[in-house]
């Protein structure tokens, strides 16, 4: 989440789009920008491989030019990513392309320039997306004919209600055995643990830097506020599932607040198993 401050008389509209980027050697990866624009400027993320196992969060910048129809943005900086990879050897995604009327668009494609931090250049490619309400959409009428079908049981029904499925994409699970690295300038961050649905017994060890600094802590709606400062150039902090309380799996949100993001995190494991989260300073 970016958190941006405008002037009291200046509002900021809002843009969602999913899809995917399709690289030169044909290999797919899912792709989401969002981002607010006030007057010509944009501010805000993208994220790239959503929901899989090399996730990764990107601030965004750029503008729209509304007389020419033409959206230009740039990635720049690395929120946080579930790849091992060094935040030197990624390829940032630079558009830009015609897009008429940003405000009604349904869609857009276009080709970008991959480059680096330090400007070189790495893969190219084409953008394809969609617009969030027209995915939205989609999704609810495909939910329609599944939960209408005789095909399934209600059982089933209820287990694969479509309609949730961008919810579980914008959740940010750590699952067993991931790490999230998360980037930052700052000295300390704030680091919060809370149960964010119903209070049903969750106990965790909360490790940093193999110290245990929560131990047997049962989760709850009331938010947990550690301050953790930042003496190497990384720091590990590590959940590990001590109970699944009445309703499995271990379920627990983990929030970093920096002076620039937000990062929220949800853990889903089983007892004894754990995930992790490493804080790269920049």
């Amino acid at each position: 989440m970016i958190c941006l401050t405008f002037a009291n008389n200046v509002k900021a509209q809002e843009y969602e789009f999913f899809g995917v980027i399709k690289l030169n050697d044909t290999s797919f990866i899912s792709y989401k920008v969002l981002f607010d624009r006030v007057n010509d400027s944009i501010q805000g993320y993208s994220l790239t491989d959503f929901a899989g196992k090399h996730e990764t969060k990107s601030n965004i910048t750029g503008y729209y030019n509304e007389s020419k129809n033409l959206l230009t943005f740039n990635e720049y900086d690395i929120v946080y990513t579930k790849s091992p990879v060094v935040q030197n050897d990624f390829c940032f995604v630079n558009f830009e392309g015609k897009v008429n009327n940003l405000d009604r668009v349904k869609a857009f494609s276009g080709d970008f320039k991959g480059l680096y931090a330090d400007g070189s250049s790495c893969l190219d490619g084409t953008i394809i997306v969609n617009s969030g309400d027209q995915v939205r959409k989609r999704v609810e009428k495909i939910d329609k004919v599944v939960q209408r079908s005789r095909k399934f049981s209600d059982s089933i029904k209820k287990n694969i209600k479509v309609a949730k499925v961008l919810d579980t994409l914008t959740r940010n699970i750590i699952a067993k055995n991931e790490n999230l690295n998360i980037y930052t300038r700052d000295q300390k961050i704030k680091l919060v643990i809370y149960d964010a649905g119903k209070e049903d017994g969750d106990q965790v060890n909360l490790y940093i830097d193999d110290k245990p600094v929560l131990e047997n802590y049962t989760v709850l709606h009331d938010k947990k506020i550690l301050e953790v400062r930042l003496a190497k150039p990384q720091t590990l902090i590590r959940v590990e599932a001590v109970s699944e309380g009445t309703s499995a799996p271990n379920t627990v949100r983990l929030e970093v607040e920096d002076t620039r993001n937000l990062v929220r995190t949800i853990t889903n494991l089983k007892k004894g198993e754990k995930a992790q989260m490493t804080i790269v300073k920049k």
